[in-house]
């Protein structure tokens, strides 16, 4: 048969299977008769080039559900143009096939190279975003949220290298986040933020984010013993301290820094951190929103305390800070008033270039002291002044360590703190006005 026609294809049977059949215009089928009685033909077009004969699959016709019988003439017309135009189907599919897997391999070459950026990014992650990292999985799992080693870094470890990608870490950058916190004499902290920086780039090792850990050659033991400074600055000290501060060259705002500190038994970073808007003169309250525990902290304010304030707020008032910095942006850094002291307590042949001349101005007869000195002096006065245990603890915004007490013991101690710091702030007053009438008094 020249030209099969429609009728002629359902006419096919099972006993048909596997013969080829003409279907006229170089179109040829296979007939297949499947075990469900349906029976289809596989058509193919054969065409010559270069003299030799191929064949191409078209399509397969079923009566229903396969290619019609117009639509497998209509691909045979569609190939037959594309071969005058002198395009071989078969080599355009192959070209296509050869192509499809080309993309396919470019994608994967693209996908890996983008998984390649994207490990270059996370090597240069900063110092700062990876604690940040670190902490959202790790830390939040310490009793305090990681709060207190958040605290640590953005005290001493930030300001230093925080910006810097966590690839380029060496050595000499952890040693000198060390050295400058020794400057402070802080033994413990020190040994604390070097264990946190130790545990996070073990962490960022774990994940290939440095190839060696900058911390690991750093010692503990070369940092010093633990012991904890227990300098207390005695009355006599006190009486000479209160009349060289006003002569030492110092800012009057770090004077009132330093004095303010004192009377209220705070932190130097919590007294430099104060707002105006947490100072209630009225109430002579003043308010620590964000302490070391993480609990706000209310202070009652001496006569001797709220003096300070008061001189401060003809210097600062206008501003938001009690304690602004040059850019008036935020407050003063800690280590500002910390170096001020330093350097006024230096040997001869230590003052330092472009620093004050004056490098005895602070001495005391009991040694070098710090501002947290200052802190433990208050408490210790408070207690030869009989304020009980508990209640100093509390002025010191201590956490009870002991959880059961802290669950449920219930006391209220406003009336005992502000007594507390009442006799504290009289005494300095008393030190400060007429320290030839006064009997110093000794810790029992």
């Amino acid at each position: 048969m020249a030209v099969i026609t429609v009728k002629e294809l359902q006419a096919l049977g099972a006993a048909d299977n596997g013969q080829r059949i003409s279907m006229g215009n170089s179109l040829y089928g296979t007939v297949r008769a499947g075990s469900d009685g349906v029976v289809s033909v596989y058509v193919v077009w054969r065409y010559r080039v270069a003299g030799k004969k191929r064949e191409i699959p078209v399509g397969t016709w079923k009566d229903k559900g396969g290619l019609s019988l117009q639509a497998l003439r209509a691909k045979r017309d569609a190939l037959a143009v594309e071969h005058k135009e002198g395009v071989d189907p078969i080599e355009r599919n192959a070209t296509k096939k050869l192509k499809i897997e080309a993309d396919a391999v470019e994608a994967h070459e693209l996908q890996l190279d983008r998984i390649e950026v994207l490990a270059e990014k996370q090597a240069r992650l900063t110092v700062r975003a990876l604690f940040d990292f670190w902490s959202g999985i790790e830390l939040k799992n310490r009793c305090d949220g990681g709060f207190e080693a958040r605290r640590a870094f953005e005290r001493d470890v930030f300001p230093l290298i925080g910006d810097l990608a966590v690839a380029d870490v060496k050595k000499a950058h952890i040693q000198s986040v060390v050295d400058t916190m020794m400057q402070r004499d802080v033994v413990r902290m020190t040994k604390r933020v070097l264990s946190d920086l130790r545990q996070m780039f073990g962490f960022a090792l774990d994940r290939d984010y440095v190839e060696a850990d900058p911390t690991a050659r750093i010692k503990k033991a070369k940092i010093g013993p633990d012991g904890e400074r227990d300098r207390v600055l005695s009355e006599a000290e006190l009486m000479v301290f209160l009349k060289k501060i006003a002569t030492a060259g110092m800012a009057e705002t770090s004077q009132c820094a330093l004095l303010l500190q004192m009377a209220t038994i705070t932190r130097i970073g919590e007294t430099l951190a104060a707002r105006w808007e947490h100072v209630d003169f009225e109430r002579r309250q003043w308010v620590l929103p964000d302490t070391k525990n993480g609990k706000a902290h209310t202070i009652w304010l001496s006569d001797f305390a709220l003096r300070q304030f008061e001189r401060l707020r003809d210097i600062t008032g206008m501003t938001e800070w009690v304690f602004p910095n040059s850019k008036l942006n935020g407050p003063l850094d800690p280590k500002t008033v910390t170096k001020q002291v330093a350097d006024r307590q230096r040997e001869p042949g230590g003052q330092l270039v472009g620093r004050t001349k004056l490098i005895d101005a602070l001495m005391l007869a009991g040694g070098q002291w710090r501002p947290h000195d200052l802190r433990r002096t208050g408490a210790s006065e408070m207690a030869t002044l009989g304020a009980l245990p508990d209640v100093i603890e509390k002025c010191l915004n201590h956490t009870e360590e002991n959880k059961m007490k802290r669950i449920y013991q219930r006391a209220q101690y406003e009336g005992p703190m502000r007594e507390a710091w009442k006799l504290w702030g009289d005494r300095l007053d008393l030190l400060s006005n007429k320290p030839n009438n006064v009997l110093v008094l000794r810790a029992a």
